[in-house]
Order: C-alpha cells, then sequence, then structure tokens
C-alpha cells in the first residue's frame, strides 16, 4: 500500500471518529445537559436562578426542597402518585396479562378485530377519553379521587399491557401446556405455574412501562383533579402561579419526580431491556 493511500486511510479515520464524537458530544447536550441545569436550578436562590449569563460555579442552597416539602402539599400529592401508579400498574398487569394468554390461544376469527380494537385505544390520544371519563365520574362522584384516576390509567394502559404480554405468550409452545394438563394441571394451574413463569421478563417490561406511562401521565391529572387527589405532577406546574413563578422549587420538584425513574433505571432496568429484546435474535 502507496503512503498515499495509508494517508488518506487515517485521514478517514480520524474524520470517522471526530464525527462519532460530535455526534456523542450533541446526544450528551441535548439529552443530559437540560437534566443536569434542572438540578443545579433547584440548588440556586432566586438571584442566582435569573443570573445573566446562567451560573456556572455557586453556592448550593437547600431552601428550594425545604420549602417545597414544608411549604407546599407536595408530599400529599408525590403520595397520591405512588399509590395511583402501582394500583393501576398491578390493575393492568392482574387483568391484561391473562387477557393476552386468551387472546393468543383464541382461535376465533374474531380476534384480529379484537385485537385491532385494543390497539386503536391505545393509539387515540388521551383527549379522546378525558371528556367521557369527565362526564361519567362527575355523575358517580370520582372527580378528584383516587378511585377515579386508578380507573382511567387502568382503561389507557390496559391495551398496552396486552400487547406487550401477547409477544411473549407466542414464543410459548402449546405443547408445554397440553403436557402440563395430561399430567392433571386445570387451565389455571396451567398458567399459572407453567406458562407464567416463563414470562417474568415480560411482566417485568410491562410493569416498567406501565408505571412509567401512569407515572408521568398529564392530561387526566389535571382535568380530573381539583385537590384531594392531586398528583406531583400537577403540584410541580401549579408553582406557576400569578404572583410570579418558583423557579427554584419547580425544578426541586421536577428531581424528586424523576427520581423514581432513576431508582428504576438503577435497580431494574436490566430486566426491562431483557424484556424488550426478547426473541428480538433468533438462531
Amino acid at each position: 500500500m502507496t503512503p498515499l493511500k495509508l494517508n488518506k486511510s487515517n485521514n478517514n479515520r480520524i474524520l470517522s471518529r471526530v464525527i462519532i464524537y460530535v455526534v456523542l458530544f450533541l446526544f450528551f447536550l441535548f439529552t443530559v445537559g437540560p437534566l443536569l441545569w434542572l438540578v443545579s436550578l433547584s440548588f440556586k436562590n432566586r438571584l442566582q436562578a435569573f443570573a445573566n449569563p446562567p451560573l456556572v460555579f455557586f453556592t448550593p442552597t437547600l431552601a428550594n426542597y425545604q420549602n417545597l416539602l414544608q411549604g407546599t402539599k407536595f408530599i400529599s400529592f408525590f403520595m397520591n402518585s405512588i399509590i395511583i401508579s402501582t394500583s393501576a400498574t398491578a390493575l393492568c398487569l392482574i387483568i391484561g396479562t391473562p387477557a393476552a394468554f386468551g387472546l393468543v390461544r383464541m382461535k376465533h376469527k374474531s380476534k384480529n378485530f379484537i385485537l385491532t380494537w385494543i390497539l386503536f385505544m391505545r393509539m387515540a390520544p388521551a383527549m379522546t377519553f378525558v371528556i367521557p371519563f369527565f362526564i361519567a365520574f362527575a355523575r358517580i362522584n370520582l372527580i378528584d379521587t383516587r378511585i377515579g384516576l386508578i380507573i382511567s390509567y387502568f382503561t389507557f394502559n390496559l391495551p398496552l399491557v396486552i400487547w406487550l404480554m401477547r409477544s411473549f405468550f407466542m414464543d410459548i409452545p402449546v405443547a408445554l401446556e397440553e403436557a402440563a394438563m395430561i399430567d392433571g394441571a386445570s387451565i389455571s394451574q396451567t398458567f399459572l405455574k407453567v406458562v407464567l413463569p416463563m414470562t417474568l421478563p415480560g411482566l417485568a417490561s410491562a410493569s416498567i412501562l406501565t408505571f412509567i406511562m401512569c407515572w408521568n401521565e398529564f392530561i387526566f391529572a389535571l382535568i380530573l383533579t381539583r385537590n384531594k387527589a392531586v398528583t406531583a405532577a400537577i403540584g410541580v406546574v401549579n408553582l406557576m402561579k400569578y404572583e410570579g413563578t418558583e423557579w427554584g422549587m419547580m425544578g426541586a420538584g421536577s428531581v424528586i419526580l424523576i427520581f423514581p425513574a432513576i431508582l428504576i433505571a438503577f435497580f431494574v432496568g436490566k430486566y426491562l431491556v431483557q424484556g424488550l429484546t426478547k426473541g428480538a435474535v433468533k438462531e
């Protein structure tokens, strides 16, 4: 190989590395950058938050967190989010998992129509469900209640669980179920003791995604709550008042809201990856 070709090859390698580093830097800037700015904002006082240009080095303060937790109802809002999101997720798994299994093993010709209808429910924007829910809940006194939000979150996220679990049940051979039934197991025993343990990665991924969807939901919580069942996401937005916006407290509240997602990513993120990538590579 001539020196000219060697130099050209080296230049191409250098150029490709530069492009990769630039792309990684831009990715970091537009994803991690706002998160770092939000964290720094939560530790700034009012003067530091409005400094121009923005301060990189400053004396941090915990006043925003103290004012948020002691001077507002944010702790109550946070507990509402935990209770509502956990309950809705559990309800989706309890009903959606056997429903997905039944649809997979179903042989009736209406199967595809039911699956399409379920998918349409998830594809429709949340606003299409809010008004009917509001009218119905107003008549049965479920406005501004945890039960009302649990029902709405369950209805909107159930199709997600059904379609996720359906892909896992499709990979399980029917012969295993038939062998269990030959040994004397009932349908429920076959499902609980044979089929369900084989779909644990799917259950993990479905539960994590459903919990995150419920935790970050905004439209239902905004319209269907008033004071008692307000979630943490609405509580952060309520810091924008006519008198002014508490930017430091909003930053502190946003950091607290992100914390559960960080815990999920740290402790059970690998199960989510396993669940979403299962079956992606076939031998």
